[in-house]
C-alpha cells in the first residue's frame, strides 16, 4: 500500500518503512507526527484505493533527525563593471520514517518507550603527578652599590673646563 502526501509544497509517494527528507519541521527527534492531507491511497492490485479512500486518511511518521542540505554558492557577475557578489545557501531538512498509513478513524500507533540503557561505569584514568622540580639554588643578594659623589658645578655651569 502507498500514499501520496502533500507536505511543504511538495508531494511524496510513501509506503510503510520509507525514509524521506522534508523541509525543516519544529519537531523533536523521536516524536510521532501525522502528515496530512493524503491526496491518494493506492494498492498494488488497485483495491481500496483512490480519492474516496484518501478522505480522512493520515500518514504516521517518526522524526529520525535533522540534517543540512548541500552547500550552494550563488555568484553574480557583470562584465566590465567591477560587480561581483557571492552568496551562499544551505537548506535545512528533517528526516522522517513512515510508520503506518492510517485510514479514517484508525488511531495513531504507539511508539515503544525508549529506555535509556545504563551507561557502563568507566574508571577514570589515574592522574599522574608531574615530577617535583629540584629546589632552586639560594641566590645571595648583591650588596647595593655605593653612590658616586656628584661633581659640584661651577656657578657658570661649565665644570671640568679650564679657562684658557
Amino acid at each position: 500500500m502507498y500514499a501520496i502526501v502533500q507536505q511543504g509544497g511538495h508531494q511524496y509517494r510513501l509506503a510503510p518503512g520509507d525514509r524521506f527528507l522534508v523541509d525543516r519541521m519544529a519537531a523533536e527527534v523521536g516524536s510521532m507526527i501525522t502528515l496530512e492531507p493524503v491526496l491518494l491511497l493506492g494498492d498494488a492490485d488497485g483495491s481500496g484505493s483512490g480519492l474516496d479512500a484518501a478522505k480522512g486518511a493520515r500518514v504516521a511518521a517518526v522524526v529520525v533527525g535533522h540534517r543540512l542540505g548541500r552547500k550552494l554558492r550563488v555568484f553574480k557577475y557583470k562584465p566590465k563593471k567591477r560587480y561581483r557578489r557571492t552568496h551562499g545557501h544551505r537548506s535545512r531538512y528533517t528526516e522522517l520514517r513512515v510508520e503506518a498509513l492510517l485510514t479514517a478513524g484508525q488511531p495513531l500507533p504507539t511508539l515503544a518507550p525508549v529506555e535509556a540503557a545504563p551507561a557502563p561505569e568507566v574508571e577514570a584514568p589515574k592522574k599522574r603527578r608531574a615530577p617535583k622540580a629540584a629546589a632552586p639554588k639560594a641566590v645571595e643578594p648583591e650588596a647595593p652599590k655605593a653612590a658616586e659623589p656628584e661633581a659640584a658645578d661651577d656657578e657658570a655651569g661649565d665644570a671640568g673646563f679650564e679657562e684658557v
